[in-house]
């Protein structure tokens, strides 16, 4: 039999029909399992499971113990490890609860954990290798308030954890924390609930430089469309926050807006998005949940500090002397061995560098990047004693 060209254009034609059929026959048996078996939702979105944070029953959550993994904070994956205790720390190691050593615990919040950052180049970890003969502990988790630094530090001084000195770097948006997130159960319980204010321009989340596309009619029917598009908004939300200028990020509700609401309770007196208490119910209920802290501490022989500092809106829309420092300066008078204002070298540090929100924090976030780590442990080091 001859050969030609149209006999074997035709046979290829066959067999790439052949196998496109098979392979649209098998997405299609693939989606109708899919559905079948999660009906509840797209299971390649459900939220991955972190290994790192865990929940606990005394103070809502934490950090596993004796962790040694990774986490990813945006574009940053660092090597975390944690101690027996479940704090982070510099390595895996058992925690005595009673040592010869000078100890002081750190707590607060996801500045404080200093996410994206690895452990040596976080202001608790500077401070750690500046003072060699203190036992330094890191007790900070993201999305600690007041009311978990009571809880935590209670039920670690229960358990029998001694220690000389509590260190608490108090957060910006503890206050809307308060306010929101946590309260007490009728058995005494502390909870942690969900962050719900009814508002869109209250969403804790910044809104990105890159909206969300409607999705494709292929997405809505498809669990691998929806998948595979919003990877692709994912891939493009990466390289619009990389690309993006200032004035991109400074748009009304962006993360470095004036009217992004979680940070702006220092210089703006609108409490629409600090639910039922509001602004000022919710500093008293944080004051109340911290002289409860001092109360515990001070039964236990242990001496309290505080520290504060600036979130990019503070730098950008408030003074050095913002009512975050004022309130907890002035809490502080006659409780603290210590209160660290880092508001004045942050200051100093802006007015020195035109681009210092992009120097000194993640850019398109809020949280300090190294440099920003670094710049609050000088401070701290240098007037720790």
């Amino acid at each position: 039999m001859s050969w030609s060209p149209k006999s074997a254009t035709s046979k290829l034609f066959r067999i790439l029909f052949i196998n496109v059929s098979l392979l649209l026959g098998l997405f299609i048996v693939a989606e109708i399992v899919l559905h079948l078996v999660y009906k509840g939702g797209n299971p390649f979105l459900a939220p991955a499971r972190n290994e790192l944070r865990v929940r606990d029953a005394h103070f809502t959550h934490g950090l596993k113990p004796n962790f040694d993994g990774f986490d990813a904070w945006g574009s940053n994956t660092v090597r975390i490890y944690t101690n027996s205790l479940g704090f982070r720390d510099a390595a895996v190691r058992d925690v005595p609860m009673t040592t010869d050593r000078k100890r002081v615990v750190f707590i607060g919040d996801s500045f404080t954990e200093s996410l994206g950052v690895p452990y040596e180049e976080s202001f608790v970890g500077r401070f750690a290798q500046a003072f060699p003969a203190i036992d330094v502990l890191n007790a900070g988790v993201s999305s600690y308030a007041p009311s978990v630094y009571y809880e935590k530090l209670k039920y670690f001084l229960d358990a029998g954890l001694k220690f000389d000195e509590a260190v608490v770097y108090i957060d910006i948006s503890d206050i809307q924390d308060e306010a929101i997130l946590y309260s007490y159960a009728p058995d005494g319980v502390l909870q942690m609930g969900l962050f719900q204010t009814g508002a869109e321009e209250c969403s804790p989340v910044p809104r990105p430089p890159l909206p969300r596309a409607e999705r494709r009619w292929w997405e809505k029917v498809s669990y691998i469309g929806e998948f595979l598009g919003q990877m692709r908004y994912s891939a493009q939300l990466a390289r619009a926050i990389e690309r993006a200028s200032f004035d991109d990020l400074s748009k009304s509700r962006a993360v470095y807006s004036r009217d992004y609401a979680r940070p702006s309770w220092t210089y703006s007196d609108d409490s629409r998005c600090y639910g039922d208490l509001g602004i000022e119910a919710s500093i008293d209920k944080a004051k109340r949940q911290m002289d409860r802290l001092h109360e515990l501490l001070s039964s236990h022989g242990v001496t309290l500090s505080v520290g504060v500092y600036p979130w990019p809106q503070q730098l950008l829309y408030d003074g050095e002397n913002s009512r975050q420092a004022r309130l907890w300066r002035d809490w502080c008078a006659g409780k603290c061995r210590k209160f660290f204002d880092h508001f004045p070298d942050f200051f100093r540090y802006k007015a020195g560098d035109t681009d210092a929100i992009r120097s000194l924090y993640f850019w398109g976030d809020f949280h300090f990047n190294t440099r920003g780590n670094a710049l609050l442990a000088q401070g701290l080091i240098k007037n720790y004693e």
